[in-house]
């Protein structure tokens, strides 16, 4: 920028701040100079129009200088915002502004608060009604975006009994608040049996299979082992009932987020990374409710976040907290990147989820080498998440040429996945492909059975 332009700048801010803060007309005051203006042109028919004109502008002068002196000042005002600390994307929460005026007169206030762009206001974008010495006025707001963002000023208008001017001003009120992901999976699984978890309202029955330590009696479910009834139970009760075996604690979970450019593409109404992060604290929750240790590695290009195992609540907190900066950028993610950081970081054998994109599977030639490599010291599945536009594309019944064309890439582009879900299957490197909606269920499944058979050591 040149300095004369950055001069002029100066000018056009401090015009800015002077506008900001002059009164303004109101309706009514533009009714009655409208009025006047009527009233004025019918005098002239009798040439009467300057005594009018005299008159109607003598008398708004005279009620627009007794309006104005009636109205309080601008720094009688006092506002103090309460927002929550925290919440979550796409959550309502409620905001209040408390108002308070150091005068006894009773005025209209219409507030304005400074919302973030990435914020959807249902109540609309001003708030207000009568006020006499303070009130509380209350809206809502829902984040689109994660992140940490800051509200710096409130501003507001305020006009008296006669109605014709409002004062205006703008006050520094600054507060700030964390958007953290939906944690609607990790409520569900912090708040389910002990014998199951419960993951979108579909229940998850633990099936433990290589633990020796009794834990619990639960009702028998298809699937578990025979062998494991309690007859005892069952006669004195009269229902199926079969004993529980828990596992060691303390494994060790490994979520790794792919946090490249194809993971920053929308998936049937939220961004892929999104869906992957909903469901990767969904698993830390289920993985720290066993008593296990959970670690993350968000990366790129390059390792943008790395969080060391931790189990407890507390550390749940943490991996919420840490999740919320975690954003996708434009550059190609390497698994040479996030697997390497793993192998040099994680000595101990533990359970690694990647989640990431199979567009980034099929593209990636350091996939399979690495992950051969990850797969000697600890145990590696990679998830991905399905496509409904193109399974949609794919079971189609195509009426035209066009339509039939499309279809066949479809099914082509299928069969690529396919084969790539084959091929790491056959080299020990189990891969799922899920549907967004099943992506958090299929990974905690996966997690359960792994654990439960005493494949990580």
């Amino acid at each position: 920028m040149k300095a004369s332009s950055g001069k002029r700048w100066h000018r056009f801010r401090f015009l800015a701040r002077l506008l900001r803060r002059s009164p303004l007309p109101t309706r009514r005051m533009a009714a009655l100079t409208a009025g006047g203006a009527v009233a004025t042109s019918a005098a002239a028919a009798i040439g009467q129009h300057w005594l009018v004109f005299a008159i109607w502008c003598g008398a708004l002068l005279a009620l627009s200088a007794i309006d104005l002196a009636l109205l309080p000042r601008s720094l009688v005002w006092t506002v103090r915002r309460q927002l929550p600390s925290s919440s979550e994307i796409r959550r309502m929460f409620e905001v209040e502004l408390d108002v308070v005026c150091r005068s006894q007169a009773a005025v209209r206030v219409e507030l304005a608060d400074d919302i973030p762009a990435t914020f959807d206001r249902p109540d609309g974008r001003t708030v207000g009604g009568m006020l006499l010495r303070s009130r509380t006025f209350v809206y809502h707001l829902a984040a689109t975006e994660r992140g940490v963002y800051r509200f710096r000023e409130v501003d507001m208008r305020w006009s008296g009994a006669l109605g014709l001017w409002r004062k205006q001003t703008q006050l520094k009120v600054e507060d700030d608040i964390r958007i953290d992901p939906d944690l609607s999976g990790v409520r569900s699984v912090l708040a389910s049996a002990q014998d199951s978890l419960l993951i979108d309202g579909k229940r998850i029955h633990r099936r433990q299979r290589g633990g020796s330590e009794f834990d619990a009696i639960r009702e028998y479910a298809p699937g578990d082992d025979i062998r494991e009834v309690n007859w005892r139970a069952t006669a004195r009760t009269g229902r199926l009932l079969t004993n529980l075996y828990r596992p060691e604690k303390g494994k060790t979970l490994v979520l790794l987020l792919d946090c490249g450019r194809q993971m920053g593409v929308e998936l049937d109404g939220q961004v892929k990374l999104e869906r992957s992060l909903e469901a990767a604290l969904t698993l830390a929750a289920a993985a720290l409710r066993q008593g296990d240790q959970v670690a993350l590695i968000a990366y790129s290009s390059s390792v943008k976040l790395y969080i060391p195992p931790g189990r407890g609540l507390a550390h749940l907190q943490t991996l919420t907290r840490s999740a919320s900066e975690i954003r996708s950028d434009f550059s190609e993610a390497g698994s040479a990147v996030g697997l390497g950081f793993l192998l040099s970081r994680i000595r101990k054998r533990s359970f690694a989820v990647l989640f990431s994109d199979m567009d980034h599977y099929l593209q990636d030639a350091e996939l399979l080498p690495y992950a051969a490599k990850v797969r000697k010291q600890h145990h590696l599945l990679l998830m991905s998440l399905q496509n409904p536009v193109l399974r949609q594309l794919e079971e189609s019944r195509p009426d035209t040429a066009a339509e039939a064309y499309v279809q066949s890439v479809a099914a082509s582009y299928a069969l690529e996945r396919q084969l790539i879900v084959r091929r790491m299957g056959s080299s020990g490197i189990p891969m799922l492909d899920a549907a967004p909606d099943q992506l958090a269920i299929s990974s905690v499944n996966a997690y359960l059975d792994i654990r439960d058979r005493g494949l990580l050591g």
